[in-house]
């Protein structure tokens, strides 16, 4: 697994006009950061009373053994027990510290999301970018600057994966309306958002590492199946009495050989049956122990993040099945559990111990009594655990949609229909979501029902594939439960069908052309089926080849699309192509977006109007990076 690297401070200064929920993320960060370098400061003089402490230890205990003074004698227990209270106390206070430092992160993350400054946030989600997926690429929706990067405020493996696969496909219409009801009451709870962020983010810190290096955090895989794998040793009665009577034996062996000048064969007798007992069960520890070890530090965290789980009172149906699947089973809550489990996994601690270690388990048979004890406990969880940590990545999945709709002032929750009844697609104040609210121009589209599509023309810069990239990403959103950037949004539930960004590929000897016709054919086989409706999305449709042929293509591209039901937006800068044939124009109307042009200096509103361009900017483009083309023939 690769380490994510920590993002860096936001550089915000008091010439910026920050909106009150920024100036209260800048506060937040402010507070919780003078908290930790208050605790800091607390932590080094614990620290200097610690070093102090061990030396007047040290010092009368030398002079109680080199005089046998009973006082200094005291002294140094007092002092060793002193040292001891501020070692525990000293943790405490590194903890406190660490967690306001997490703390202010959060705070810092969520500033730099609202001030267009999250391209370099830790959790960018490029591991998860499908492969031959049809619109992932095309919309930015994993990678550096992309949407799960603006979104995410996911750590866990499974909260990352479950953000990940609901923006990939879109889910069912109730699902998508259960995670709305979901997403607006979770969108008030600051705090609890911010500490689920925070715990999340303290288990998948660098080991050794400062606050807030963060790495993919521990695969759980191999403790899951070990939890649902058949008890080897708590079910063996035999191996269960002889781990009891052959320490008794061999204790007893060694204090009758010792004091009473018994045989050896009294203590050695049963230790060399414990060494087989050992043997025996040798692969059952082993795999006990391998499962557990590299576990323990980060299942302490999730214990964390189910008692925050555990406090949330909810009353949406969505919210509510997840806490009732949490708190489901009988006795223990899921935090006290892992609790439990911290507890156990610690006595293998010994195991690092390598003077004492053979010792101990040769008389004691330690790991026979770990791994019972282990067993045990996971007979009590049984399949409870994978279900607590699949309800954890639902939580941090949701939370992430609700931080954009409390955070980011133009997102609203859609209204997601069912394709069948007949209505279109209408947006208003449209935006796109990676823009900050400072800069985004918000569009308005009518009604673009399946079987309708819009053709805008326009200019180069001028807005084309931002609008379409807006769109398919207020989609995704809307089909994932989330809110979107408009004031309000309509959608039929539908599939997305996208050809926007091109790649060519030298290594597969796939040429620009060809990739962009694999691209149209995806789009048109996946309007083939007719479950739902494809949106379509194309950008600059077969620019790649001579004008008759990319009429002649992008003509019969859409007028196929529309026969199969599909509904969208088509892009092009070739004005030949707003002659539509009548059977076209009756259901595909045409917008455009344009440039102004004062002084000699183009300048761009990207708003989207009616009817198609009446000119181009390429040859004042060309003049303005030096080269001397007439403007006219």
């Amino acid at each position: 697994m690769t380490e994510v690297p920590s993002a860096p401070s936001p550089l915000l200064t008091a010439a910026e006009s920050l909106t009150n929920t920024e100036k209260s993320y800048q506060a937040r960060h402010q507070k919780f950061s003078e908290n930790a370098e208050a605790l800091s400061l607390k932590s080094a003089r614990i620290g200097n009373f610690r070093g102090l402490s061990f030396a007047l230890f040290a010092v009368s205990f030398g002079v109680f053994l080199s005089k046998g003074m009973m006082l200094s004698g005291a002294f140094a227990v007092s002092a060793l027990a002193v040292f001891a209270w501020l070692v525990q106390h000293h943790g405490k206070i590194l903890e406190q510290e660490a967690h306001q430092r997490r703390y202010a992160i959060v705070n810092e993350h969520a500033l730099l999301r609202l001030t267009d400054k999250w391209h370099n946030l830790p959790r960018a989600g490029i591991s998860f970018s499908p492969k031959d997926h049809g619109y992932s690429e095309d919309l930015d929706l994993f990678g550096t600057g992309s949407v799960y990067q603006r979104i995410s405020v996911a750590h866990t493996r499974y909260g990352q994966a479950t953000l990940a696969a609901w923006l990939s496909e879109p889910a069912s219409l109730d699902e998508i309306r259960a995670r709305q009801a979901a997403v607006l009451e979770l969108s008030p709870e600051l705090e609890f958002r911010q500490s689920l962020e925070a715990e999340g983010m303290a288990l998948v810190e660098k080991k050794r590492g400062r606050v807030g290096q963060l790495t993919d955090g521990p695969n759980p895989h191999r403790l899951l199946s070990w939890v649902t794998s058949t008890p080897k040793i708590a079910g063996n009665l035999p191996v269960v009495a002889l781990s009891w009577l052959l320490p008794v034996a061999s204790l007893s062996g060694i204090v009758a050989h010792s004091l009473f000048d018994g045989s050896p064969l009294y203590w050695a007798s049963p230790l060399a049956l414990s060494f087989l007992l050992l043997s025996f069960t040798k692969e059952a520890c082993s795999e006990t122990f391998g499962a557990v070890s590299t576990t323990e530090g980060a299942f302490l965290r999730y214990g964390a993040l189910l008692s925050i789980l555990e406090s949330l009172k909810v009353s949406s149906p969505w919210l509510k099945a997840r806490m009732d699947r949490l708190l489901s089973r009988n006795g223990a809550r899921p935090s006290e559990v892992m609790r439990r489990f911290r507890t156990l996994v610690s006595w293998y601690d010994v195991r690092h111990n390598g003077m004492a270690y053979p010792f101990i388990n040769a008389i004691f048979l330690w790991d026979i009594h770990c791994t019972r004890a282990l067993e045990n406990w996971k007979k009590g969880v049984g399949n409870d655990l994978s279900g607590w940590f699949e309800v954890i990545g639902d939580v941090e999945a949701l939370s992430s949609l609700a931080t954009l709709h409390a955070d980011d002032p133009d997102a609203s929750l859609p209204a997601v229909v069912d394709a069948n009844e007949g209505v279109g697609l209408v947006a208003d104040g449209l935006g796109h979501p990676l823009l900050s609210a400072r800069g985004r121009v918000a569009n308005q589209v009518d009604e673009v029902k399946p079987g309708q599509a819009l053709l805008i023309t326009g200019s180069n810069m001028s807005g084309k594939s931002t609008f379409l990239r807006a769109l398919g990403v207020n989609a995704v959103l809307a089909f994932a439960g989330g809110p979107v950037i408009a004031k309000a949004l309509q959608i039929p539930l539908c599939r997305l069908g996208t050809s926007i960004r091109v790649s060519d590929s030298l290594k597969s000897g796939i040429s620009h052309f060809y990739a962009e016709v694999q691209k149209l054919a995806l789009v048109v086989k996946t309007a083939e089926d007719t479950t739902l409706p494809v949106l379509f999305l194309l950008d600059e449709v077969l620019h790649g080849t001579n004008s008759r042929e990319r009429q002649i293509g992008a003509r019969w591209v859409l007028a196929e699309l529309l026969r199969k039901g599909a509904f969208g937006v088509i892009t092009t800068h070739d004005m030949e192509l707003c002659r539509l044939p009548d059977e076209l124009m009756t259901r595909v109307r045409q917008h455009h977006f344009r440039e102004n042009v004062k002084d000699g200096e183009m300048t761009f509103d990207y708003t989207l109007r009616q009817g198609p361009v009446t000119s181009g900017n390429a040859l004042r483009l060309m003049q303005r990076v030096g080269l001397n083309v007439p403007l006219e023939n």
